[in-house]
């Protein structure tokens, strides 16, 4: 087990995940390999990405994503996708038990939690795209069917604020999508709301999350084949609650450099602040889908080692107020794709995803903030 790694970082962001910003003193905060997925569903210990995760009653619950268990990608494998949710303590070393099953295996859907309401919306599994949305009660794991999308949604990006539910970007119906829904807890019989569109070009694979007052999406692509692609974002959106209109952010930049986070996950941790980790790296993504490959043949780009992806390994905060992005940590852990988060008690777990195409790790990991 990797050692805890602690790192110093200015209260004045790191108490802003918190929700305590009243100092400048340094302190610290420590990651932590907490373990491994479970292996005890064929294939899935050995690491998927695109899955699902929520915290209720001290416990941490993955479910679903994909992987590549027998023949790996580079090599024209299979994806697998799961169904099985699995449960345990937050404590080293996890032990992992079967919980449940969802109602079929998916990956690459959106995953919220509401208070005790595990919402899993959309996403995809060997038999195509996905419209169906369940809501899982964190007490007993009783699974309720939530109002179906209206469109086929994966690789979408989604977050709550309050009871209502947020989806956007993604695929809908198989293409690329703008557009953004909403979904209200308190009124079900209304289902889903169509929002206005982002002001951008299709985001597939965003980043997402939410305040109180408004929703914000970063990062994502525009896939070659459609009249914005091939392009990798490093810019964001913001749709304020309020006025019920968009307007744009300026580039991802942290300490001078600019940052996609297309493939990263993010949480919304209080104090007007955004956490998020990982993601690709633009050139050596956007180089790979337009079909161009002058950076290394195409016949080889599978097979370069994981460092050579150069996948954010920055944990960054962005702060609502000023509309300002901080590097908070620099670790190996977090340069990954299609990881999950879930939060809780002060404390985030970093869990699974890919160290480059086609590769997944099992590696599970808790980042613990300052109290």
């Amino acid at each position: 087990m990797r050692t805890i790694a602690k790192t110093a970082i200015p209260l004045l962001f790191a108490a802003a995940l918190i929700g305590c910003c009243n100092s400048n003193v340094e302190t610290e905060y420590n990651i932590e390999k907490l373990g491994k997925m479970p292996d005890i569903e064929e294939g899935f210990g050995k690491g998927v990405s695109a899955c699902y995760a929520a915290i209720g009653n001290d416990t941490i619950y993955i479910a679903g994503g994909c992987n590549f268990p027998e023949v790996p990608a580079a090599e024209g494998g299979s994806k697998r996708y799961y169904k099985g949710i699995f449960k345990t303590a937050g404590n080293s070393p996890l032990k992992w038990e079967k919980a449940g099953e969802l109602p079929e295996p998916s990956a690459y859907g959106v995953s919220l939690q509401c208070g005790d309401k595990w919402i899993i919306a959309g996403g995809m599994n060997s038999e195509g795209a996905l419209n169906k949305v369940y809501s899982i009660d964190l007490r007993d794991l009783t699974i309720e069917t939530l109002p179906h999308l209206p469109m086929y949604i994966d690789n979408a990006a989604g977050a709550t604020s309050g009871n209502r539910i947020y989806i956007t970007g993604g695929n809908a119906d198989g293409s690329p999508s703008a557009s953004t829904l909403m979904l209200d807890l308190d009124n079900l019989d209304a289902g889903w709301k169509f929002l206005p569109a982002m002001p951008s070009a299709p985001r597939v694979q965003p980043v997402c999350a939410a305040t109180d007052k408004a929703l914000y999406v970063w990062g994502g692509f525009a896939p070659a084949g459609i009249e914005e692609g091939p392009a990798v974002f490093v810019n964001g959106v913001k749709y304020e609650f309020a006025s019920g209109k968009w307007s744009l952010l300026g580039k991802t930049e942290a300490d001078g450099e600019v940052i996609t986070l297309s493939g990263g996950i993010a949480t919304a941790t209080g104090c007007n602040s955004i956490v998020v980790a990982g993601g690709v790296n633009k050139d050596i993504f956007l180089d790979a889908i337009s079909g161009t490959y002058n950076l290394v043949p195409q016949e080889e780009y599978m097979y370069k080692p994981a460092y050579w992806y150069k996948f954010n390994n920055r944990l960054i905060l962005f702060d609502t107020e000023s509309e300002k992005w901080s590097i908070i940590a620099t670790d190996s852990c977090y340069a990954r794709a299609g990881a999950q988060m879930a939060i809780g008690h002060g404390e985030i777990y970093l869990i699974g995803g890919e160290l480059k195409p086609g590769i997944r790790t099992p590696d599970i990991y808790r980042i613990t903030l300052p109290k």
